[in-house]
């Protein structure tokens, strides 16, 4: 497969993952506010049912997201035969400890690899190393990129991990900000160099 081809298939895959997400955010919504007549409903064993079943609906999709992260944020690092390879294993081993720990345990392990990875990414970034590669030219649309990332595997590392943490909502506006961040250095490079401080 081509390397224009790979990244043309995985732009696709991920924004179908990310409606598919958005539609199950919206129907949780909807469903809430249909149960929320009851002003005490929180308090019941409904609440937890509701909490479950959403998460169940969710879960497949934050698989797949993983996914696509995974063959997307290495290819910065690694060539794609070697990033094929990686990311196969990587599954694998996400597999059998999902298998034999749970769902958790294993979107705990793969986004615990991601993170990594994607600080490395960013770290090297931020260091304009010739070492990683990007589709886009220029630094700030590079690091709009590498934060957009970086971004995305905090929210989800949040809800994975850290749901009962009491750290849970300052993880998860620090993502909000990385999102916010790097989508913004990703559409506007022009305007976010022109207030960059030049050496």
């Amino acid at each position: 497969m081509k390397l224009k081809n790979y990244d043309f298939y995985l732009i696709i895959l991920t924004t179908l993952i990310l409606f598919a997400i958005g539609a199950v955010s919206l129907y949780g919504i909807t469903y809430y506010n249909y149960l929320a007549v009851d002003s005490r409903w929180t308090m019941t064993a409904q609440y937890s049912q509701y909490i479950d079943e959403m998460n169940s609906y969710l879960y497949p999709f934050l698989v797949l997201l993983l996914i696509s992260l995974g063959l997307c944020i290495p290819k910065r690092l690694f060539e794609q035969d070697i990033l094929i390879k990686f990311s196969a294993a990587i599954l694998g081993i996400t597999v059998m400890i999902t298998v034999f720990s749970g769902l958790e345990k294993g979107l705990g392990f793969i986004l615990a690899i991601m993170t990594v990875v994607q600080a490395i990414v960013l770290i090297l970034t931020i260091r304009k190393s010739k070492s990683i590669r990007f589709e886009k030219e220029g630094y700030i649309a590079r690091m709009g990129s590498s934060l957009l990332h970086f971004g995305f595997v905090i929210i989800i590392l949040n809800f994975v991990s850290f749901r009962d943490s009491p750290f849970h909502l300052l993880i998860f506006w620090i993502g909000v900000v990385l999102i916010t961040v790097g989508n913004v250095f990703s559409f506007y490079p022009e305007k976010m160099a022109l207030m960059w401080p030049r050496e």
